[in-house]
């Protein structure tokens, strides 16, 4: 059992656990034989998003340093789109409200900037849509996000 969460910015070491926890199976499943390539491109891309100054990218951790999870924020002027991802050992277990809420303190105090923080949640993610709902975040609208219906949720940041 997780008891204490650590949420750091994250570093081109942690790409690697992204890799394995968020998108191995997916790759195996439909680039079979075009691993390596995978690879490489996903690491690019991930060394982008660390240094970009439009991301914020968070790894979650346990007391032992044990990956959990990652949190991204897209910046887009005062408005953020978060993202999270939670290892599924420790999904339904109420973490999620801890990380989103570690996250919005981290990126309220590192970009002042943004007054809006929306979460693009599938309809049938009920973890997500509890977890979200408890920290604050409101239900607006159904929305398409990257081509696919998403129940968009709000908050502000005050």
């Amino acid at each position: 059992m997780v008891y204490l969460i650590i949420l750091r910015e994250t570093i081109e070491d942690d790409i690697e656990n992204i890799y394995l926890n968020v998108h191995d199976k997916y790759v195996k499943k439909y680039y079979k034989g075009n691993e390596k390539s995978q690879w490489k491109t996903h690491k690019k891309w991930y060394k982008f998003l660390i240094k970009s100054d439009y991301y914020e990218l968070y790894t979650v951790l346990d007391e032992e340093q044990s990956f959990l999870g990652y949190v991204k924020f897209e910046i887009d002027g005062e408005c953020a789109i978060i993202n999270i991802y939670i290892i599924e050992s420790v999904r339904g277990k109420r973490y999620s409200e801890k990380i989103i809420d570690l996250s919005l303190k981290k990126i309220r105090k590192k970009r002042q900037d943004i007054s809006i923080v929306l979460a693009y949640i599938l309809e049938e993610n009920l973890f997500s849509k509890k977890a979200f709902a408890r920290v604050g975040f409101i239900f607006d609208c159904m929305e398409k996000y990257k081509g696919v219906e998403h129940m968009l949720f709000i908050k502000c940041l005050n």
